[in-house]
C-alpha cells in the first residue's frame, strides 16, 4: 500500500510540474548553481533577498549533515559507507546526486534553489529580463502559481517515509513550508514589473 502511494505521489509531481513546464520535456536543462542566482537574491535594490533566507535553513545545510557522526553513525547501519557520497543519501540532500565534467552546482550547496524550480540553463535569461511567464517555457517550476498541494507533492519527493532515513519527520506542509517561504522577499522593483506584465 505504502509503494502504491508513492507511486501515485511521483506520477503526480511529474503531471502538475509537467504542466507548467511542458517545453522543459524536450530537453534535459544543466543544473547551474546557486551563486547565479545569488548573483540577483541578495539584494532588495535588485531581486530581492531570498537567497539570505534559503543560506539560513536546514536546506542550505543538507549536504552538511551528511557529515555528521550522527548522520555516519545512521548510514552504517544501512551498509553506506560515506553518507556525503552515496546516491541513495545524496538524492535528497543535494540537487543532483551524480555530478558530472562541466556541472557548474556542487554538492555543498545542500538542497538549493533548483531543487524546487527546476535545472536553471535555460530560464535564467528569460527570468531575469522578460519575467515568469517566459521563464515557465523554458523549465521553471513556477511555485508561486501552485496551490498548496501541488506543492506539498514537489516536497514529498524528500519528504517521504523511507527505510534508510532514521531521522524521518512526519511531513507537515504548513509547518515546513513557513520555515522555507521567502516569497514576501521580493523587491518592490520586481514586484513593479510583475504588475506591468499583468503576472
Amino acid at each position: 500500500m505504502a509503494r502504491i502511494r508513492l507511486l501515485f505521489a511521483s506520477i503526480l509531481v511529474l503531471a502538475l510540474t509537467g504542466a507548467y513546464a511542458q517545453d522543459a520535456a524536450k530537453k534535459d536543462y544543466k543544473y547551474v548553481g546557486s551563486k547565479k542566482c545569488k548573483m540577483c537574491h541578495t539584494k532588495e535594490k535588485m531581486a530581492g533577498t531570498h537567497y539570505n533566507i534559503w543560506e539560513k535553513e536546514l536546506h542550505a545545510k543538507a549536504f552538511e549533515s551528511l557529515g555528521t557522526d550522527k548522520a555516519k553513525e545512521a548510514a552504517k547501519k544501512h551498509g553506506v559507507e560515506d553518507p556525503q557520497k552515496d546516491e541513495k543519501c545524496l538524492n535528497c540532500h543535494t540537487v543532483k546526486p551524480v555530478l558530472a565534467e562541466g556541472d557548474t552546482i556542487t554538492h555543498e550547496e545542500g538542497v538549493s534553489c533548483e531543487a524546487c524550480h527546476g535545472a536553471a540553463e535555460e530560464y535564467l535569461k528569460p527570468h531575469n529580463k522578460e519575467g515568469l511567464d517566459a521563464a515557465v517555457k523554458v523549465g521553471m517550476v513556477p511555485l508561486r502559481r501552485m496551490t498548496e498541494e501541488e506543492r506539498a507533492q514537489i516536497c514529498i519527493r524528500c519528504h517521504k517515509e523511507d527505510p534508510l532515513n532514521d531521522f524521518h519527520k512526519e511531513f507537515k506542509y504548513e509547518e515546513f513550508w513557513a520555515k522555507i517561504d521567502h516569497s514576501k522577499a521580493t523587491s518592490e522593483k520586481v514586484l513593479e514589473k510583475r504588475k506591468e506584465r499583468g503576472e
